[in-house]
């Protein structure tokens, strides 16, 4: 079974998403049965185990702040799990409607822990080149951690389609250019064009290819094979068909092993140096 790195992978307990998120994601696909208590909290067991099975040697955690759209889950909450799985990552979240000094939110999220930092505009309704969050961005490229951003469409009620924006995504890899960028969702919906062509455009900006359908993904992005150093595994478990079967669909694609071994596992590796064991 070939490894595998997830780079998007979601945690909190059922009551922290709202009721239109747990029925349109976290309540469906294959693991819903299983990663939850009868009382809706996160079981730490059963996600180890289906980590397990499905050959997943380490994921991301994503903590969310958008309570308007999506979920309340607090960082604290992915650093908890971390440590009882220190195969996982935590990364710390922000949103500027909440958090009134989002450099110093995110120096606190630094000290519990997180080791990257994801950006949601469009479930916590702000642009993601939002001037108040350029000294968290400052952050990042100094310490060189990885910044994701939610770069595509969403089908939850009240998010604002309006920042998904690429040319705001393009702001941030001009303004910050030593900065390691994730597309994240790498332009779903509207603009997969446009994601792979600022992978060329820019040196640091990576895609990760979660909330895509794997069999569409030569159709979405015809350079994937030469532009393999740039793209990483993702899922945005756990309302997915599975881990291991997007694993399975992305190779039968007929990409080379080589390239295979750069989006399963090889760029997770650089974009987390010294982070995920073998």
């Amino acid at each position: 079974m070939r490894k595998i790195f997830d780079f998007h992978i979601h945690a909190g307990h059922l009551p922290d998403w709202t009721m239109a998120a747990r029925k349109f994601w976290m309540e469906t696909g294959p693991y819903s049965g299983r990663l939850f208590t009868p009382e809706g909290r996160f079981d730490v067991e059963a996600l180890e185990g289906i980590l397990e099975a499905e050959g997943v040697v380490g994921g991301v955690l994503l903590p969310e702040y958008a309570p308007e759209t999506a979920a309340l889950v607090p960082v604290e909450r992915v650093i908890e799990i971390s440590r009882e799985l220190p195969r996982m990552v935590p990364f710390g979240a922000l949103n500027p409607h909440l958090h009134a000094d989002p450099a110093a939110e995110f120096e606190r999220q630094l000290d519990l822990g997180v080791k990257g930092l994801k950006i949601h505009g469009v479930h916590c309704l702000h642009r993601v080149n939002d001037p108040r969050l350029y000294p968290a961005y400052e952050i990042c490229r100094d310490r060189d951690l990885p910044l994701m951003l939610h770069a595509g469409t969403s089908i939850f009620p009240g998010v604002r389609l309006r920042h998904a924006d690429p040319y705001d995504f393009d702001d941030i890899a001009v303004d910050f250019p030593d900065l390691k960028v994730i597309l994240c969702h790498g332009g779903r919906g509207f603009w997969y064009q446009l994601a792979e062509f600022m992978v060329q455009r820019h040196e640091r900006v990576w895609i990760d290819l979660s909330g895509l359908p794997p069999k569409n993904l030569l159709r979405y992005y015809p350079k994937l094979e030469k532009l393999s150093h740039r793209f990483v595994f993702g899922t945005d478990f756990p309302g997915v068909p599975g881990i291991a079967a997007n694993a399975a669909a992305i190779t039968a694609l007929g990409l080379s092993d080589e390239a295979l071994e750069r989006i399963f596992l090889g760029n997770a590796r650089r974009l987390l140096p010294g982070l995920i064991a073998d």
